[in-house]
């Protein structure tokens, strides 16, 4: 036998060979959770840097909105975000809040608080609710307060996924 065929073949190599595997697949195993762990980090970041502006109006993280009575906090506590809520800078890529101006098969043309109309398609798998109760497009009506969620369309129209209906 050669020397070679010799190691080759020796339980030591095979062990060790083994060992070597075993860290690599561990390796890629580790730098592949990094990868999915990073990218769920910047999403929520993102989501999370962008939900006070999307939900409660006003401006940048960490700027004062005026306090909604004591004990509150600057931004008027759980019931102060709903009734002051009137969609202010929700326009972003995930979706947009204002009134219905009018409605097509498949588009709603919605004006935001800045009087800026912007058009929302709705699909076969939008969700259209109001409080519990299941809509379709048909249903809804001129000068109703909606808010809508959704991704951006190449064209600047919102494809909303959810949409949700505020009669107050």
């Amino acid at each position: 036998m050669t020397a070679l065929k010799k190691i080759t073949q020796s339980k030591y190599f095979k062990i060790t060979l083994g060992m070597v595997g075993c860290l690599i697949a561990g390796a890629v195993i580790f730098a592949a959770g990094v990868y999915v762990g990073q990218h769920r980090a910047k999403y929520s970041y993102q989501w999370g840097a962008n939900y006070e502006r999307n939900f409660m109006g006003g401006g940048r993280m960490g700027e004062e909105r005026s306090s909604g009575g004591p004990g509150q906090g600057s931004l008027g506590g759980p019931k102060g975000m709903v009734r002051d809520f009137q969609g202010q800078g929700f326009r972003n890529g995930h979706g947009l809040a204002g009134t219905i101006v009018s409605i097509t098969d498949n588009n709603i043309i919605v004006k935001d608080p800045s009087n800026k109309e912007n058009t929302v398609t709705v699909s076969d798998k939008t969700l259209i609710k109001d409080g519990q109760i299941d809509l379709k497009i048909t249903d809804l009506k001129n000068d109703e307060r909606i808010v809508i969620i959704g991704k951006p369309g190449e064209s600047g129209m919102v494809n909303a996924d959810l949409i949700r209906v505020f009669n107050k």
